[in-house]
């Protein structure tokens, strides 16, 4: 137990203590199947409800210039390892969080990133195949012992009362995309499409192909609104990368869902 100790005083910096947050409820997973039914409204103003139980966020860490060599891995985990986007936004709402409260050794950032985004992939992965910390590892060019790994979970764990549940941009814009554009709304386009040439005689349009094509165009578009809010926060976002016009839009709009992650 000594050696546990020691290794987590070895990583970890207590730098101040916040408010503990009250006991928030569980909340049960839902197949995306399920997004379509007549449950979606339900499952939508859940996922609301709960989004207001998210750890708030105060931009204190000292380490915030470091935080986009940790999205990077992140990023770059997510990819090698074919995990869902909805872990990735996990993994980054648990790093924020953890970071904002510790104080980490520089040395062990991507240890933390790492830990994060195989706790995230559990939750959020579909998938039975789960990466193990010794395949993660690799990509830091085996950094890390299997001890670190348990000893930073472990802690993660303790830190977020193992409420680990929770939406993010992500599980919106999934959800969203399951339910903004229909098949009767590609037909409906389609004729418009057809009486406007009709009846101004002018050249065809291009237009999308099939429903398909105009789901999946529309999913990237969201998407990309989604992935934009994991760097937008204050300080390190680039310069030179702005922001898709839609989410300027959706940011005037009013009282939108999942903004922040």
């Amino acid at each position: 137990m000594e050696q546990k100790v020691a290794a987590e005083q070895n990583i970890f910096v207590v730098d101040r203590k916040l408010k503990k947050t009250c006991p928030q409820a569980d909340v049960e997973r839902l197949a995306k199947t399920h997004w379509l039914t007549d449950y979606a409204r339900d499952i939508f103003l859940t996922m609301r409800e709960q989004e207001l139980s998210r750890r708030p966020l105060f931009y204190l860490s000292p380490q915030l210039n470091e935080r986009r060599r940790m999205l990077q891995l992140l990023k770059l985990a997510t990819s090698a390892h074919k995990l869902s986007r909805c872990a990735l936004h996990l993994a980054v709402y648990y790093m924020d969080r953890f970071v904002d409260y510790y104080k980490i050794r520089p040395d062990k950032l991507l240890l933390v990133a790492i830990t994060c985004l195989h706790i995230a992939a559990q939750i959020e992965n579909t998938d039975a195949f789960i990466p193990r910390y010794s395949e993660m590892n690799r990509l830091v060019k085996n950094a890390y012992t299997a001890f670190e790994y348990k000893a930073v979970e472990r802690k993660i764990l303790c830190f977020l009362n193992f409420e680990l549940i929770r939406p993010t941009t992500a599980s919106f814009v999934e959800l969203f995309a399951c339910s903004f554009l229909t098949r009767s709304d590609f037909k409906n386009y389609i004729e418009m499409l057809d009486e406007y040439e009709r009846n101004h005689h002018t050249q065809p349009y291009q237009r999308y192909i099939s429903f398909e094509e105009m789901l999946s165009i529309l999913a990237q578009l969201l998407l990309r609104m989604a992935d934009y809010t994991l760097y937008n926060l204050p300080t390190i976002c680039h310069p030179f990368w702005l922001p898709p016009a839609l989410l300027q839009f959706a940011r005037s709009a009013g009282s939108g869902a999942g903004r922040s992650t």
